[in-house]
Formats: C-alpha cells, structure tokens, sequence
C-alpha cells in the first residue's frame, strides 16, 4: 500500500511477495508429485511422501513435521488452502518483509505438527494429516496481532477476524484437523509479537 505510492518497481506487485509467491508454487510442485504417483486422496501413498502419520509415531522420521504442509488430500483442499495463502500471506509479508514471514508460517507450521502429533498420541487412529492450513491459521494470527500494532484499517481486521472464525468453524467438520488449526494460531500469533515490523517506507 505505501509501496503503491512510490511508484517504486522493486517494492511491488509479485516483487513485493515472492515470498508468498515462491511458497504457493512450491505447494503446486507439491500437488503434481502427488498427481503422478497417484497419491492424491490415498493415506497409504500420502505417508509414504511425508504426511504426518495419524498414530502420532514419527519413528525418528522428523522432516514429517515440514514436508506434511507441502501435501493437500485433493484439489479442493490444494485450491482453498492456496487462495487463502496467497491473501494472508501478501497481508504479512508487506509488513514484516519475506524472511520474518516465512519464519512465522513456518513456526505456525512446526507448531501445528506438534499439537497434531500429540493430540494423535493421545488417541491414536489410522490415517494422515496434511495440508497448510496450521500455517495459514498462524498467519492469520499474526496479522490481526500485526494490524493491532500498526493501528491498521479497521476492515482489514474484520475481514481478518471474519476469516480466522470462519476458519474455525470449518475445523468443527469431519476430518478437519482442529488440532492444526489451533496448533498454528499458537505458533504465529506470539511470533508476531517478537518480530521487528517494517517502518514506514513513504
């Protein structure tokens, strides 16, 4: 936004949010591997490419609590997940800059695994959790606390609030991880008080 002002190249449009932008490619990337080893909707072929198992036993495989962000169970669940990404994720990344946004998506995702992995230890079933929602939650987290600190535009907090409780209400349905949801939220939000916000650049 203030960017837009400075007329500056550099400091706009997918420039602006490569990071964003790189992140959401590399889900799609993701996607098409699942795509050609007919993993797509399949929990057995999801684990073998690094889901997180729904047992909550790693086994000493401990990329799981990364790679299982990366996977998506079908498109619908890839589309949702993307659009929301690119639209929370521009949000943070235009206040914080690429490298704070990226560590507090990945806290959230880490975060999100973590609650997730013992939730799952605590009662165990079959299956495999994917997706990277427990990061998107977290960056909505991070944003409402974001626009708090800046005094931001009171619409741009309700359009985020709407979305964190719509979110939640989603996570009351079947198969919806609950656990990552609320996991993410606790890995982005304090994030989003330690980080040094971008100043001003007008």
């Amino acid at each position: 936004m203030s960017a837009s002002r400075t007329g500056n190249p550099s400091r706009t449009g997918i420039f602006h949010n490569r990071g964003t932008v790189l992140l959401v490619a590399a889900i799609a990337v993701a996607f098409g591997i699942e795509i050609t080893t007919n993993s797509v909707g399949n929990d057995s072929a999801l684990l073998k490419l690094g889901a997180l198992p729904d047992d909550g036993q790693l086994h000493g495989q401990f990329w799981r609590i990364g790679t299982y962000s990366f996977l998506h169970f079908n498109w619908l669940h890839l589309l949702a997940n993307a659009l929301l990404l690119l639209w929370v994720g521009r949000i943070v990344e235009q206040q914080v800059g690429t490298g704070r946004g990226a560590a507090i998506y990945f806290v959230s995702v880490l975060c999100s695994a973590a609650v997730i992995l013992f939730v799952h230890n605590w009662h165990p079933k079959p299956g495999a959790t994917v997706g990277a929602s427990g990061g998107i939650f977290g960056l909505l987290g991070a944003a409402l606390i974001i626009s708090y600190r800046q005094n931001a535009e009171r619409r741009l907090r309700l359009w985020l609030w709407s979305a964190l409780l719509a979110g939640f209400a989603v996570s009351l349905l079947p198969d919806i991880s609950m656990a990552g949801h609320i996991g993410g939220i606790i890995g982005g939000a304090p994030t989003a008080f330690l980080i040094t916000l971008r100043r001003n650049e007008n």
